[in-house]
């Protein structure tokens, strides 16, 4: 008798689902419909979301898709109040406990953030923060000269940043939002992109909201980009099995540097420096058994090592793209750097 699981099995075969078997969907990238399954996936409400690559652009992503009410679930008052395996921002604190505490960080990025925006352009101008969450960032960043404005698709988050904050933040996804063209000077995605269930219609409508010339940075968490998890998925892959992950699906995308600028270029932005590093051994979610844990750690070291020299093997990214000067014109070829745009 089908079980829960039956969306597991192969329609029509009964046999169990296998990593590397095609997979038929829609790239959110390139609209490719030819996929293969990787090794690892979710446990998800009683059904498996698996991790797929298309065929053609190589982008990772969840298949079958999560639904845009599923997608609004997630981000719930528990997201940012609770910290489990089960619900939160996976980090060791809840996100707003964590947040409230980190306000050095918070001036530390803003500042990062405000050096590299004004490389771009001379003194500052209007900015849109995409999911700026209960609003730490986006407040330092006014603080500093810039006239923000964030969007975020939770109602708790987004009174918490109007409220307690006196920012101007409305609720809803970049699919709800309008602006007028060329509005902004600047924008900034931190750790949202991956959320996105249309990563690509996102850009496209953030790179209408910006100016000729204005600048666009994002961050991203580039899992599959670690040395730890290229040899972890190649062990899996290898004996057929799946890593499944009982957390829930925040991740629909999953981001390498070749994927990030391919995603920024189809959007019509120019890439001007794309840079890996490595999260600090101190902040890495380990959740395997002793002996993985240790592996994880070590070769997260090496990271570290070579993300500095080499601008490779790095779990963190991030990219400063610019609307082209000429709206009729394309986005020049990406290239990546070695020192880190700070």
């Amino acid at each position: 008798m089908a079980g829960p699981r039956s969306a597991a099995r192969i329609p029509g075969v009964g046999a169990p689902a296998r990593p590397g078997e095609p997979v038929r969907g829609l790239c959110p990238l390139c609209a490719r419909t030819e996929l293969e399954r990787v090794p690892f996936r979710y446990d998800f409400q009683q059904r498996f979301l698996y991790g797929v690559r298309c065929s053609a652009c190589k982008l990772v992503f969840l298949h079958p898709p999560l639904s845009d009410e599923e997608i609004r679930g997630l981000y719930a008052e528990a997201y940012f109040t609770e910290c489990s395996d089960r619900i939160g921002a996976h980090g060791r604190r809840a996100y707003m406990e964590d947040a409230e505490r980190a306000l050095a960080r918070h001036r530390r990025k803003a500042a990062q953030l405000d050096r590299l925006l004004r490389r771009q352009r001379p003194g500052r101008g209007r900015l849109l923060e995409v999911g700026c969450g209960p609003g730490f960032l986006l407040a330092q960043l006014q603080q500093l000269g810039w006239q923000v404005n964030g969007l975020e698709i939770s109602d708790f988050a987004a009174q918490h940043a109007r409220e307690k904050l006196g920012l101007a933040v409305s609720v809803g996804s970049l699919d709800d939002a309008t602006h007028p063209p060329e509005t902004f000077h600047a924008a900034y995605l931190g750790d949202v992109l991956e959320h996105l269930p249309r990563p690509l219609q996102s850009l496209q409508a953030i790179r209408t909201w910006l100016k000729p010339g204005g600048a666009l940075v994002v961050e991203v968490p580039s899992t599959m980009n670690a040395p730890s998890a290229r040899i972890g998925m190649w062990v899996y892959r290898q004996r057929g099995a799946f890593k499944t992950l009982r957390i829930p699906p925040y991740h629909l995308c999953e981001y390498v540097p070749d994927t990030l600028r391919t995603m920024l270029t189809a959007a019509g932005f120019a890439v001007v420096a794309l840079r890996q590093s490595a999260v600090p051994l101190r902040r890495m979610a380990l959740r395997g058994s002793g002996v993985e844990n240790v592996g994880k750690a070590a070769l997260q070291v090496v990271a570290h090592v070579t993300t500095r020299l080499l601008n490779r093997g790095g779990d963190r990214l991030l990219a400063l793209a610019v609307t082209p000067r000429d709206p009729a014109a394309s986005g020049d070829p990406a290239r990546e750097v070695r020192e880190p745009p700070d």
